[in-house]
């Protein structure tokens, strides 16, 4: 019987576990090796940072974190997040700029190496370009092909209402709507902030905190 994904240390391991198979499947081998962590961030699904952040005595190291928060997520969407990561580190590695603006915007090199080799699919954001990073089918038939079960443990904050990605640390997978459960509401997200409510009817509102017009993401 498979182990439940509901250790932390465990779940660690499994996200290790996954970016081997992802670097195998889809990246010739080729990623660097990492440290990867799991921290708390509502910013963001996913960062991995832009210079070397690990060391030990012989070896230094990137680091790639997927966010606490939302670890309990579809697998599908959790493997999306840690290929839109891999492409950016193979971007790197192959010097290839692919953001912009403190790491925020993501162009269409990020858009080419994410969908040709990731093989996800990348939508525009109208203010963070390129970034916007959904399953295909062959990221299904990943999962199903690797057994790859769900995350049952997660981070959860009172009052941490999640927001779009643009921390500083490094390329990052935004926060996107979530569309497996239909809903008779739309929420409103601000994306910056991740301010979130949901209304009955469409409506036009903007964060105070933010000052940033709030967007339907389901």
């Amino acid at each position: 019987m498979a182990k439940k994904m509901n250790n932390y240390r465990r779940t660690v391991q499994y996200l290790q576990k996954i970016y081997n198979l992802i670097n195998t499947e889809y990246f010739n081998s080729d990623l660097e090796e990492i440290t990867l962590t799991v921290q708390e961030s509502t910013r963001s699904y996913g960062h991995v940072s832009v210079s070397n952040t690990w060391f030990t005595d012989d070896k230094a190291m990137k680091e790639l974190n997927i966010s606490a928060n939302y670890l309990r997520r579809d697998i599908t969407e959790v493997v999306t997040t840690l290929i839109h990561e891999c492409s950016h580190i193979w971007n790197m590695q192959h010097n290839i700029k692919d953001t912009s603006n403190g790491y925020v915007y993501h162009n269409k090199h990020f858009k080419k190496t994410a969908e040709e080799m990731g093989k996800i699919q990348i939508d525009r954001h109208e203010k963070y370009g390129w970034t916007i990073s959904t399953p295909t089918e062959e990221t299904i038939d990943f999962c199903i092909r690797n057994g790859l079960q769900e995350i049952e443990i997660g981070r959860q904050d009172i009052f941490s209402l999640g927001g779009f990605s643009g921390g500083t640390s490094g390329n990052s997978t935004p926060i996107k709507p979530k569309t497996r459960k239909p809903s008779s509401t739309r929420k409103y997200q601000c994306p910056c902030c991740g301010n979130s409510f949901r209304a009955t009817k469409e409506i036009s509102a903007l964060c105070i905190k933010c000052d940033e017009q709030f967007i339907v993401v389901a």
